[in-house]
């Protein structure tokens, strides 16, 4: 072999060489790009879901309501984003939210509270050991005031758009009423202004030298020479509490013997309690069991207070509070949702439980 034969040669495997370097440098930087991105998605992104239950606004100082739906994903807190129209501003609470958990945030804006908007809420998650900014999940509008913008100012003698007499009695009730000073007058009524006609309130308004006790007008220096069972027995009540002839209140457990753990007292007579039966169709998280579904609690029922008694031979023994829960929406979702007041349970699928409307009756 010459050499311009050998330098062909050495000429082709430097310019293999050179490839081959060219290759591996284009896949690293490929390759970075294609980690960096994947590290940017998660199913928490699209798992997460925060919604308003409310919002209101009184002076500079916005208090926001959310709840967050089910869904997986540790959160670590929300950003709320407050706008005029025209300007905003962003404010980031910390703090856990769990699954179902409704929590109350404040926040003191330095917006025009007249002039104030919406609110927006971000959820704030954690992604590869780091909180992360996750995508706007629902925003609020506040109803509009009398400059159409913002929220109505009740108390401000102005019965302004949004208000009524039910939601600022003070502003919208006519006739010259006052709301608050203790006399049921025209226009008030039990519904609009509770505090003067309703419960404990005299309706008509006591005269001469009368005075109101709990809804009834007595006269000075009034005195009750019934006991109290004698009050009761009058009454025809065995539970609950009654009223004496100067307004006052009677307990009728005591003297007359109440009801037993498993009754209630309705209309001042003990009627026994009934649970609702059902059975556990599964559980979650894993080894932790706070939340379980069934196929056969009622659709139309509230859960929330109810305490659940899991019967043998279930391994969970405590009476548990019901702290949330959801009712299905056919035909996506069929069961109804629980979630218990609890860090962890033995409750497992196929366990039979009973729910009960007080602790007492739940742990008889």
């Amino acid at each position: 072999m010459d050499r311009k034969g050998l330098s062909e040669v050495v000429t082709t495997l430097i310019i293999i060489l050179l490839v081959l370097v060219a290759i591996g440098i284009v896949w690293v930087v490929v390759s970075n790009i294609l980690s960096s991105g994947t590290q940017q998605i998660g199913l928490e992104q699209f798992s997460i879901d925060i919604n308003f239950v409310k919002a209101s606004i009184n002076g500079n100082v916005v208090t926001l309501t959310v709840k967050r739906a089910a869904g997986a994903g540790n959160v670590t807190g929300v950003k709320f984003i407050i706008s005029d129209g025209s300007n905003s501003e962003e404010f980031t609470k910390t703090g856990n939210i769990n699954e179902l958990d409704t929590k109350t945030f404040t926040v003191t804006t330095t917006l025009n509270p007249v002039d104030i908007k919406s609110a927006s809420v971000v959820p704030i998650f954690v992604r590869n050991g780091e909180d992360t900014f996750g995508d706007l999940t629902d925003t609020y509008t506040f109803a509009g005031g009398s400059s159409g913008n913002g929220v109505p100012v009740c108390g401000n003698a102005a019965c302004e758009s949004g208000e009524t007499e039910m939601s600022c009695p003070a502003d919208c009730i006519s006739g010259g009423a006052v709301c608050g000073n203790s006399q049921c007058e025209s226009g008030e009524t039990t519904m609009n202004c509770p505090s003067d006609c309703g419960i404990g309130a005299c309706v008509p308004a006591c005269t001469g030298s009368n005075t109101c006790v709990n809804g009834i007008c007595v006269p000075p220096g009034c005195t009750e020479s019934r006991t109290d069972a004698q009050v009761c027995s009058d009454a025809g009540a065995v539970c609950g509490t009654v009223q004496n002839i100067c307004g006052e209140f009677v307990s009728c457990d005591a003297p007359v013997g109440g009801c037993t753990v498993l009754q209630q007292c309705i209309a001042n007579q003990c009627q026994a309690l009934v649970f609702i039966p059902g059975t556990v169709y599964s559980v979650w998280p894993t080894g932790v069991a706070i939340y379980l579904d069934s196929e056969d609690l009622p659709t139309d029922n509230i859960y929330s207070g109810y305490y659940a008694k899991f019967l043998a031979p279930s391994q969970e023994s405590e009476c548990l509070l019901v702290d949330d829960y959801i009712l299905p929406q056919p035909p996506q979702q069929t069961r109804v949702i629980i979630k218990l007041q609890a860090t962890q349970t033995s409750v497992a699928a196929g366990d039979s439980v009973r729910l009960w409307p007080t602790f007492a009756s739940c742990s008889a």
